[in-house]
């Protein structure tokens, strides 16, 4: 029965993964539209401050007390790690192709066993290293390492690979013990209390197309993040995070479109 009930857990994580990933999409090639105007910072803040304002009624009708963690470094980390993650990734996907900052964005699955070794000393299979192996030298070849035209902003987007792979980690260990709500609202909180005081410059030339376009951003990430965060808590790292790579044929869909 437990493995049954495990089976039935992993298949519902990876259907919330689809959605999330398939939202996830649309919020990427509505922040490459954004950017036209809006700085990194600037949408990182408006997408973190439309999440706070729609999580609130979620986590205050239990009351204040529903807030209390022993938890805080842990949401601390998880917060810094989102933040500087989606920072980067629009700070790339204004200088990059969309696709080409998906795709980085979305290796985050290779990194996911390196930060799980790292955090638990976990220790890597086998029969997962070929695997990782040809994912990082697909990595290498989309950052072209090459003097004469390399592209520190496809750096900027692995890296945000890399922040993302400790984010999933960090959820992973925090929804064994909080809940949902609590673990969305000190990710919000703390997501904009870092980057609101470098956002707010810059606001008024923004077109109210951009207006529109955050805006979506703001709504659709609040809902990816949701199902990312049930989808993390459901199952392992590791049995969910490659769906991320559907990102990228969405994304080279929503350029071509």
């Amino acid at each position: 029965m437990s493995v049954v009930s495990e089976g039935q857990r992993i298949r519902r994580a990876i259907s919330l993964s689809l959605l999330m990933v398939t939202l996830a999409s649309t919020a990427a090639a509505a922040a490459k539209y954004a950017s036209t105007t809006a700085s990194a910072a600037t949408i990182v803040t408006v997408q973190y401050l439309i999440c706070m304002l729609l999580c609130l009624p979620t986590v205050l009708r239990p009351g204040l007390a529903n807030l209390r963690t022993k938890r805080l470094s842990l949401h601390l980390l998880r917060g810094l790690a989102g933040v500087l993650g989606f920072y980067l990734y629009y700070a790339a996907l204004d200088r990059i192709p969309l696709v080409d900052a998906l795709l980085l964005r979305q290796s985050a699955p290779l990194v996911v066993p390196l930060v799980i070794w790292a955090w638990n000393r976990e220790r890597i299979e086998g029969s997962a290293w070929l695997p990782l192996i040809i994912g990082f030298i697909g990595v290498a070849v989309i950052l072209q390492p090459d003097p004469a035209g390399f592209n520190w902003w496809h750096v900027a987007g692995f890296a945000s690979a890399i922040a993302l792979a400790i984010s999933m980690v960090a959820t992973f260990h925090l929804a064994l013990t909080e809940p949902d709500a609590r673990i969305l609202f000190y990710y919000f909180a703390l997501s904009l209390l870092c980057v609101v005081p470098f956002g707010l410059g810059g606001l008024a030339q923004i077109r109210w197309q951009d207006w529109l376009a955050m805006l979506y951003i703001g709504v659709s990430i609040y809902y990816t993040l949701g199902l990312y965060t049930r989808a993390y808590g459901m199952a392992p790292a590791s049995a969910i995070a490659p769906i991320n790579y559907l990102a990228v044929v969405l994304g080279g869909l929503w350029g071509w479109l």
